[in-house]
């Protein structure tokens, strides 16, 4: 348990949160909850933005913390692998779904629609912002793209 002088649960406003595209470009990622939103956060939670005919996101994978998302709105293509590539799956992600990414899992996104846009919210379990999660980044040239 925290401290008594934590327990109190802090709000983060939409206008609160900026948009990053650096992170896994071209998606659009908001952070809304992390170790510089909140004190001693023990997760990194937020929301990501496929715009109309977004290409996948880099590959890559998370070596110490699983992942969970829900689908808002939207289809998402998703290919999801054992860390040495084995076992491929290859699957359209729809409002409404949940997903959960073991540590491990490598995981690619991309928009499946060339006209609408959608959004999903992730949660990073246990590690309060992006470089705790020791995310592996694959080589895209040695990287099998989404079907």
């Amino acid at each position: 348990m925290v401290p008594l002088n934590r327990q109190m649960a802090t709000i983060i406003r939409p206008g609160q949160i900026g948009t990053d595209t650096t992170y896994e470009p071209p998606l659009r990622i908001g952070f809304g909850i992390n170790d510089s939103t909140v004190e001693a956060a023990n997760a990194t939670m937020g929301r990501t933005i496929l715009v109309a005919g977004a290409g996948p996101n880099p590959t890559h994978y998370h070596s110490v913390n699983d992942v969970c998302w829900y689908i808002l709105y939207g289809r998402i293509k998703a290919w999801f692998a054992r860390s040495d590539f084995s076992d491929r799956k290859d699957v359209i992600l729809e409002g409404g779904d949940f997903v959960y990414i073991p540590s491990g899992t490598i995981h690619v996104i991309a928009n499946a629609s060339e006209t609408e846009e959608a959004s999903l919210v992730f949660c990073y379990i246990g590690v309060g912002n992006t470089n705790a999660a020791a995310t592996v980044w694959l080589d895209k040239a040695k990287t099998p793209q989404p079907a």
